[in-house]
């Protein structure tokens, strides 16, 4: 019997198959990054940042359109969540920041972060590219008359990009001078409640000055869209009468540091309407300067004060020794 000669198989190892251990591995065929990549970079924000580069600290008047490694400082005058994009695990802010030479609108891209924002806030930005708002889509139409720049920054996607809030933002005095205001001068625009009722809101550049009286509970609406917000109301005054200033969506969180008779507020292009009261709001194109470092501030905040004291009282005990 002849001798059975060895198949062309037996030549080759086999190789084991992958096909279970491949299933059973998560697949996401959008970006084509492994779930290690993705994490790290997502959570990149979320650690000590260092930059990378070297970046020019710039005032807001001194931008100028296009590429470029630059800081800006300055306070929260507005935030406004935008439409979160279909099929993105994004959220994003529109926040206008002020220093004391001008406004500089800020889109905020996030995924995991949760950057507490409020009004009054110091707030540091490392971007990389600067825009004028009259070249974007809507230009100053849709966004803050008096903001002449924009920027954009996705921290958690590019590394250059940065976004810090101050958590010595109460505790320093840096920009809360209003924009445009010279000591002992009357800031330009600047009404009473009364004035601003009777006709006062159809002057371009409108400001009224203002006290926090109480604040009302944080309650849960729905929009005609059928969408859930978050709405706070707070009575405000100054010495002409009192108003209600209504706070939705992300301005809610600032009341929380806010107190009655003491926080001052300067707000500039307010909406309103009239129910019972005048009710004052806060739009795209509204600034709210929170304890802002001027004179007519202080004698508010101390007006307010004189209104919080009780004269003691002190009835003299009869010489007869008896109450009639």
């Amino acid at each position: 019997m002849a001798p059975q000669l060895p198949s062309i198989q037996s030549f080759f190892k086999s190789e084991p198959s992958t096909s279970r251990q491949l299933s059973t591995v998560p697949y996401d065929s959008g970006d084509g990054f492994t779930a290690a990549e993705a994490e790290m970079a997502l959570y990149t924000a979320s650690r000590i940042w260092e930059p990378r580069k070297e970046y020019r600290t710039l005032l807001i008047d001194d931008l100028t359109p296009g590429p470029q490694y630059v800081t800006i400082t300055g306070r929260v005058v507005n935030l406004y969540d935008q439409q979160k994009p279909s099929q993105k695990p994004y959220g994003s802010a529109r926040i206008v920041v002020r220093d004391d030479t001008g406004v500089l609108l800020v889109s905020l891209w996030y995924a995991k972060i949760n950057y507490q924002l409020c009004l009054g806030q110091l707030v540091k930005i490392w971007t990389t590219n600067i825009s004028d708002t009259e070249s974007t889509p809507g230009g100053r139409t849709s966004s803050l008359q008096d903001a002449t720049h924009c920027t954009t920054l996705h921290p958690e996607r590019n590394a250059n990009c940065h976004f810090e809030v101050d958590k010595n933002s109460d505790n320093t005095t840096l920009f809360r001078r209003p924009l445009g205001y010279d000591e002992g001068e009357q800031l330009t625009g600047l009404m009473t409640l009364k004035n601003y009722m009777e006709g006062g809101h159809e002057v371009t550049g409108s400001k009224v000055l203002l006290c926090v009286k109480s604040i009302g509970r944080r309650k849960q609406v729905t929009t005609k869209k059928g969408n859930q917000l978050q709405l706070v109301n707070v009575v405000v005054f100054d010495d002409t009468q009192d108003a209600m200033l209504s706070l939705c969506g992300g301005l809610t969180a600032s009341v929380a540091s806010w107190e009655t008779c003491h926080t001052i507020l300067l707000l500039s292009n307010p909406d309103f309407r009239m129910e019972k009261r005048l009710i004052l709001c806060v739009n795209s194109v509204t600034q709210v300067d929170v304890d802002p470092d001027m004179q007519d501030a202080h004698w508010l905040r101390a007006f307010a004060k004189k209104l919080t004291m009780k004269e003691a009282i002190n009835i003299p005990f009869p010489e007869e020794g008896m109450l009639h």
